[in-house]
C-alpha cells in the first residue's frame, strides 16, 4: 500500500485531525480496535511532546507506511524556530508512555530537542 502523509498546523486543536487520520489508516491496515485506540493515544502523546519543545514548529507531518508485518507511523515537527519553552515536555517520560502503547518507539533529537517520533505497531493482527 502507498504511504499516507498528512500535514497540519502545529497547534493543539489540530491534534484531533491526526488522531482521526490515524484511526482511518489503522482501519485500512486491519488493526484491531484496541490497537487503534493505542495508536490514537500514542499520536496524542507524540504531538504533546513535539508541541512542547524548545522550538516553535509551523506544522506537524504524519506519515503512515506498511512495512512487512507492521505499520510504521512517523510524526515530524516541520519548519522549527528555536525558542525557550516554559513547560518543555520530558522526552524520557513521553517515550516511556508511548512505548506502553506501540511495539517500538524512537525519538529523533537535535541538541537535546525532540523533532520526530517514530512508532511501529503490528499490522493485520
Amino acid at each position: 500500500m502507498t504511504p499516507m502523509t498528512v500535514t497540519v498546523p502545529a497547534k493543539q486543536e489540530w491534534v484531533m485531525v491526526l488522531r482521526m487520520t490515524a484511526s482511518g489508516v489503522s482501519a485500512l491496515y486491519d488493526l484491531p480496535l484496541d490497537l487503534i485506540d493505542d495508536l490514537n493515544t500514542a499520536v496524542e502523546e507524540s504531538c504533546d511532546l513535539l508541541l512542547h519543545q524548545d522550538y516553535t514548529a509551523e506544522s506537524i507531518t504524519m506519515t503512515c507506511e506498511q512495512k512487512q508485518d507492521c505499520l510504521h507511523v512517523t510524526l515530524t515537527a516541520q519548519q522549527r524556530t528555536r525558542c525557550e519553552e516554559e513547560e518543555k515536555a520530558d522526552a524520557d517520560i513521553a517515550q516511556m508512555i508511548i512505548q506502553t502503547l506501540v511495539r517500538d518507539v524512537t525519538l529523533d533529537q537535535e541538541e537535546g530537542v525532540v523533532h520526530c517520533v517514530h512508532m511501529t505497531l503490528p499490522a493485520g493482527v
